[in-house]
């Protein structure tokens, strides 16, 4: 019987879900990893994380979609039979000044977000509840606290998110459930490389290591020491190489 224990990684077809979907694999966790739209780069992730050891399986849902969110955990448990870690990461933007914003570029944006990550969590703690153990991560993001210009959809859903952690971990502390959110940083991804291209220098200046960005295997590992951590429960952690 193999007793490895499982994570499940929305969104882990490629940038910041791809490294920590890795990261758990090198820490000895099998992983379910997620994917909406991008099979061949989920694939790949599969790849990555059968390189270093571990199980995986390819599962796809939209995650604003609640019913394909259940159809997604029924078969992670089929495939697993337990699960140990949920990772909501999963996410999109499409910025607009608020003035300009439309109904769709809003909705959209908070379903993905903040809805996918209710989802996803709602579905999860059955499983979660089995063991009377494990932990659940929310992707949030330090425009959460401060806002952010042109993106206040996504600074609003990520706001969300730490509210549903926060609540998450009083409901569900009891049943030995550990809920936590992470600040990741800036890490140049798909969605925001054009953004990176256009500022980079500017971005640069506020990092107070000359320069350096956060790096993203780093904040992979990081991601599992807080999965791991067994007596915390309802904190917001910062990933990130700038005084906010």
């Amino acid at each position: 019987m193999n007793n490895r224990p499982i994570a499940l990684v929305t969104g882990a077809s490629r940038g910041l879900g791809r490294e920590i979907a890795s990261a758990f694999a090198r820490e000895g966790y099998d992983v379910a990893i997620h994917y909406n739209t991008q099979l061949d780069e989920a694939k790949a992730t599969a790849k990555i994380v059968e390189a270093a050891g571990a199980r995986a399986f390819v599962v796809k849902a939209d995650v604003s979609k609640s019913s394909q969110v259940n159809a997604m955990m029924k078969a992670v448990d089929k495939h697993f039979g337990r699960l140990d870690v949920l990772v909501n990461n999963a996410g999109l933007v499409k910025n607009r000044p608020i003035a300009r914003m439309t109904d769709e570029e809003w909705s959209d944006v908070v379903a993905g977000n903040l809805d996918g990550s209710f989802y996803c969590t709602r579905a999860a703690l059955p499983l979660l509840r089995k063991r009377r153990d494990g932990a659940i991560l929310f992707m949030s993001s330090y425009a959460a606290p401060r806002g952010a210009r042109g993106a206040a959809n996504y600074a609003a859903a990520k706001a969300g998110v730490i509210a549903l952690m926060k609540s998450l971990a009083l409901e569900e502390g009891p049943n030995g459930i550990r809920a936590n959110a992470i600040l990741p940083g800036f890490h140049v991804t798909d969605i925001n490389r054009e953004y990176w291209e256009k500022f980079e220098a500017k971005i640069r200046e506020q990092h107070l290591l000359g320069g350096r960005m956060p790096d993203r295997e780093e904040l992979g590992r990081f991601v599992v020491g807080v999965a791991k951590l067994q007596s915390v429960t309802g904190q917001v952690f910062p990933f990130e190489s700038r005084i906010w």
